[in-house]
């Protein structure tokens, strides 16, 4: 495992209330780097690189970048050909990520050369405004098929684009707004979607949606709410979901804090009972962090969180975080700054965005310091 306290490019940062120490990558290339979203890898598979999004304040786009964890070869890259505008990156078997322009899925290696893979075929689009291709891509278990859930005119759409053919297939249209789909990290053919709120792009008219999580595959047998039980309301109720790395649910309820679900056998646990936002958990599911909360984040600090369900300790790995970038209106809205902790593919790492001093960062914090704690 790197020591990140001799990398040259990472300042270590002790929280004065829990004294966690976690180390904060330096603004290496822009005054706003976050990791990718919290279902989506940010440390490859062999834990050796950290990639990440850069902006620059007050425009929106964000581009690709990554920096070597590594501390006796230091290295960064950024890659401004990568702006995942349409879809969220994803890290590839390959080595490089996968991101959505417009219509098209496009990979990138780490030297920054780009290769179209999948467009949206004309015919599907109709004519149609495109204003997503996918919340953030995910593959199927078996390495064949990137998933796809976009917005394109007055409906929305889930399908599957092939990595080696780029062909589409539709699997089903929406009225009503769905997003965050998720193939199964163990069974090729199952994937979770998400029903979510929607304004009305003509009247303004905003819907919110009453049941959140549903269980669908490929073979069109399955649209199944997992969490009927937890209604939703505006920041009420079921929320951000993920699968574990052996294939059970695991979401959150706003007020009541976070489950796991067998989506076969319907066993249910109810593991961390507080108020939540977005969480994740380590290969066995006995570590599992979390954000509280940045939707108020103006009327009282964000935490990052750790819980071990097995003894009951609970960690603040950062009591309270910074106001991210105060001067920018509206900057939740324009790029999403959001600890949203996750757990590296090793469990080695508990990888966040930051936010000291109001600058927005990756941040690492060691596991194996919060266990020994």
């Amino acid at each position: 495992m790197a020591d990140l306290a001799e990398h040259p490019l990472f300042l270590s940062r002790v929280d004065p209330e829990s004294g966690v120490r976690s180390f904060h990558l330096k603004e290496v290339i822009a005054p706003v780097q976050q990791h990718f979203y919290f279902v989506s890898d940010s440390v490859t598979a062999s834990e050796d690189i950290c990639w990440f999004t850069c902006a620059w304040p007050p425009s929106k786009p964000q581009s690709l970048a990554w920096v070597s964890l590594d501390p006796h070869q230091p290295e960064f890259r950024h890659l401004p050909q990568a702006v995942p505008e349409s879809a969220r990156p994803l890290l590839s078997p390959l080595g490089g990520a996968w991101f959505g322009v417009g219509p098209r899925i496009f990979h990138v290696d780490l030297e920054g050369r780009v290769e179209e893979v999948f467009c949206l075929p004309e015919s599907y689009i109709d004519g149609r405004k495109l204003d997503r291709l996918a919340t953030h891509l995910t593959l199927s278990s078996d390495g064949q098929y990137l998933l796809i859930d976009g917005s394109i005119g007055s409906m929305w759409f889930v399908g599957t684009a092939h990595v080696e053919t780029g062909e589409f297939t539709l699997l089903r249209e929406f009225p009503s707004h769905h997003n965050h789909a998720q193939f199964s990290p163990t069974d090729p053919s199952r994937f979770l979607i998400a029903r979510d709120q929607q304004t009305d792009p003509v009247s303004g008219v905003f819907l919110h949606h009453a049941q959140r999580t549903w269980l669908m595959n490929l073979n069109h047998a399955e649209y199944r709410c997992l969490n009927p039980e937890h209604r939703c309301s505006p920041y009420h109720g079921a929320c951000h979901e993920w699968w574990s790395r052996d294939g059970w649910l695991c979401y959150i309820d706003y007020d009541e804090g976070a489950f796991e679900l067998n989506v076969d056998t319907g066993e249910k646990h109810h593991l961390w009972a507080e108020p939540l936002c977005h969480a994740h958990c380590d290969s066995t599911r006995r570590y599992w962090c979390a954000d509280e909360s940045p939707y108020y984040w103006k009327e009282r600090p964000c935490k990052v969180l750790f819980l071990d369900r097995e003894t009951g300790s609970r960690i603040e790995i950062e009591s309270a975080m910074d106001l991210p970038l105060p001067h920018i209106p509206n900057v939740r809205g324009l790029y999403h700054v959001d600890p949203h902790p996750q757990f590296s593919p090793r469990d080695r790492w508990i990888v966040y965005t930051s936010t000291p001093g109001g600058r927005p960062t990756v941040a690492l914090c060691p596991v194996e310091e919060l266990i020994s704690s």
